[in-house]
């Protein structure tokens, strides 16, 4: 149950960090100007969100990369970055109909590299943030 719980809360992570890019992307759209007459079609927003939920859900089955042991972390970054970014331009292969150009895939490698330093870059400054509260508590408790 606890593994479960730890994957819808991966989806709604990446609910959350794919509703801000769609109101990037939305309201880049429109050149940030006139944004009331923006229009949202509740497919491309159904889409969004359901994408959006799994892309979090990969997320946390990738992360199970880092329960590998045997690997050092700075392996296990590269390898779990690798995995993550051959999906996200699986992904985006088949979202644009397997139409390739080097735009695209350049704006695709740019695109997955700003949500992994989002999604990760959060997560081990979460972590940086825990070891100093202990490494606080450890000296408080050590005088």
């Amino acid at each position: 149950m606890k593994r479960v719980r730890y994957m819808l809360d991966s989806g709604l992570m990446g609910i959350g960090i794919g509703m801000i890019w769609f109101a990037v992307d939305l309201l880049s759209s429109s050149n940030w100007r006139n944004l009331e007459a923006t229009k949202l079609s509740a497919i491309n927003f159904l889409f969004w969100l359901i994408i959006s939920f799994f892309i979090g859900v990969f997320f946390y089955f990738a992360g199970w990369i880092f329960n590998n042991d045997s690997w050092s972390l700075r392996t296990q970054i590269v390898v779990n970055f690798f995995v993550c970014l051959a999906a996200w331009l699986l992904f985006n292969l088949i979202i644009n109909n397997f139409s390739y150009s080097w735009s695209l895939l350049m704006t695709t490698v740019i695109s997955f590299i700003i949500m992994y330093a989002i999604a990760y870059g959060s997560y081990f400054f979460h972590l940086w943030h825990e070891v100093n509260q202990i490494n606080k508590k450890l000296k408080k408790n050590g005088e």
